[in-house]
């Protein structure tokens, strides 16, 4: 059986004949495949001769607000009147459901005039601008009598990502890293490196960056600070820039001594300063050091140093104890060699003790402050010796006093009735920490010891009463003060001794050797003494025994 058909191509006419029945099937079914195929063909073509008469959106920048830290787009068309709005598409990762790396619409803009859009969007999840380039799309549509029409979409602008900051403690410096921002193609990039110490002031500039590298070393930052940066992305022939997300880094250096404390700073030997430092044996540093100064705030030298399993600290050295004043501190040292805390300071008392020049019977005393409890000065404790004798404590003081005047006139005699003395005063001040350190430690300090050395103080009667209403006429015994090795001696008109005594309160009362007042007349006086300055003086005159 002769078997033929007639296929049409266009315009064109193909009879085939001679063909079986299954293969006649066959090439019918084919047929059909290619005509849905030119179908679906010439619809895609209608549909992308559709979107291209759609103006595609131009964007200009892609931006982290600084103040926000959200992510913002604009974008321009050249005739808005020609389209009904927009359809914001970002990439989305890690969404369930959604194929990584495809864009998606995340807003719907249903007004052709507004051109920027600030990603708040989370239909699929939040942007996360401060971990990952957000990148976007726009795409514009038009609704054709109840059919929307979308345009092409945009070409893709990405945020620019600053990455986290890397401290090098060693270097004293921060590395900064960032993604590259397309936003200008096909011209490359320039970038303004900011950074802000409080965040409520406005970024300082740190640098700028024109040869289209993407990283950046701060140098010479300050230590145990919160540094807070950002990156602009700016070109010249564009008034359009980019800010990228702000990283923070803080530059506290880690391992620090947990206690640090300079205890005290004493003199309790002659010309010899004890000090001593609580410390922390577990810091993670490489040594302790102990410094010195003739100065708060001059330059500090090395004296010793320390293993940092140190937890006590003490030391002692020479020092002109009646006229210097030396400052001590320690210092914890890191594997860097970086000084990672200091403690507190500690300095010697410096006590000078005077007579008055006024002819006061005071002495005057000056100290200087000690220097620097972390819990202050509670009060000073002023300590006295009267003679050589032992010490004992005189007054206390406010720490805010530093001077104090001494009244010595009880030690007068006989006048003032008071007590025997040759006239050498020592001094010294006891200085205590208040409470309220922080490691709970209070120290103590003393100064030097300071003397005071008071002149002679003499006065000689030329005349006495034993019978006297008066007890004080009854005696013959110069005022004197202040002087050692006392001797008087009483004579006669015949040279005879009718009197000794080294007491100097101690008084002739006209008795002879057999107890009875002598006659009435005139006697000579020798008074021998030792004055301050180991000079060794005699008087001798006339006293008159009346009744």
């Amino acid at each position: 059986m002769l078997t033929f058909f007639v296929l049409v191509i266009g315009n064109v006419y193909f009879l085939i004949f001679n063909l079986s029945q299954s293969l006649f099937s066959i090439i019918q079914v084919m047929i059909k495949n290619l005509i849905r195929l030119l179908i679906l063909i010439g619809f895609a073509y209608f549909q992308q001769v559709k979107s291209q008469i759609i103006e595609v959106p131009v964007i200009n920048y892609v931006t982290v607000e600084p103040g926000t830290q959200r992510v913002q787009i604009s974008w321009q068309v050249n005739n808005p009147l020609l389209i009904d709005g927009y359809v914001v598409k970002r990439q989305i990762f890690g969404q369930a459901g959604v194929v990584d790396g495809s864009y998606n619409t995340i807003e719907t803009i249903n007004n052709p005039n507004q051109t920027t859009y600030v990603d708040i969007s989370v239909v699929y999840g939040s942007a996360d601008p401060a971990n990952r380039a957000e990148t976007y799309r726009i795409a514009a549509f038009k609704d054709n009598g109840g059919v929307i029409e979308f345009g092409n979409m945009s070409e893709s602008i990405s945020s620019i990502l600053l990455n986290p900051i890397s401290f090098d403690q060693c270097l004293e410096t921060n590395t900064l890293s960032w993604s590259q921002y397309d936003g200008f193609y096909p011209e490359s990039s320039n970038y303004y490196i900011y950074y802000l110490l409080d965040t409520s002031l406005p970024p300082v500039l740190l640098d700028s960056i024109t040869n289209g590298d993407t990283s950046y070393i701060h140098n010479n930052i300050t230590l145990d600070t919160t540094y807070h940066y950002l990156v602009q992305a700016y070109n010249n022939t564009s008034s359009n820039i980019s800010h990228s997300n702000i990283q923070s880094i803080s530059t506290v250096i880690h391992g620090r001594p947990q206690v640090m404390n300079a205890d005290y700073a004493t003199i309790e030997t002659l010309n010899q300063v004890d000090l001593s430092f609580t410390l922390d044996p577990n810091a993670l540093i490489n040594r302790y050091v102990l410094l010195r100064s003739d100065s708060v705030n001059g330059t500090f030298d090395t004296i010793a140093n320390y293993p940092a399993s140190t937890s006590q600290l003490n030391y002692s050295e020479s020092i002109n104890a009646a006229q210097e004043i030396v400052y001590y501190k320690v210092i914890a040292i890191n594997d860097c060699n970086i000084v990672t805390l200091e403690s507190n300071i500690a300095s010697n008392i410096l006590l000078e003790a005077y007579p008055a020049t006024d002819g006061s019977k005071t002495n005057i005393l000056q100290w200087t402050s000690y220097q620097e409890w972390l819990g202050d000065v509670d009060y000073y404790e002023i300590y006295r010796s009267v003679d050589g004798n032992a010490f004992s404590s005189l007054t206390q003081i406010s720490p805010l006093i530093n001077t104090y005047t001494d009244d010595i006139t009880n030690l007068i005699v006989p006048t003032y009735g008071g007590e025997v003395s040759k006239g050498h005063f020592c001094y010294y001040i006891l200085a205590y920490e208040r409470v309220g350190n922080p490691y709970d430690i209070t120290g103590t300090s003393q100064s030097n010891i300071s003397c005071a050395h008071q002149e002679t103080v003499l006065w000689i009667p030329n005349a006495f009463n034993p019978m006297s209403q008066k007890e004080e006429n009854r005696t013959f015994k110069p005022v004197i003060s202040f002087v050692d090795d006392y001797s008087l001696i009483i004579y006669d008109r015949n040279g005879s001794i009718v009197f000794n005594s080294s007491d100097p309160l101690e008084g002739w009362d006209g008795k002879g050797s057999r107890g009875s007042i002598l006659k009435q007349g005139t006697y000579v006086f020798l008074l021998k003494y030792r004055t301050k300055n180991n000079k060794f003086v005699e008087k001798s005159g006339q006293i008159n025994l009346i009744y």
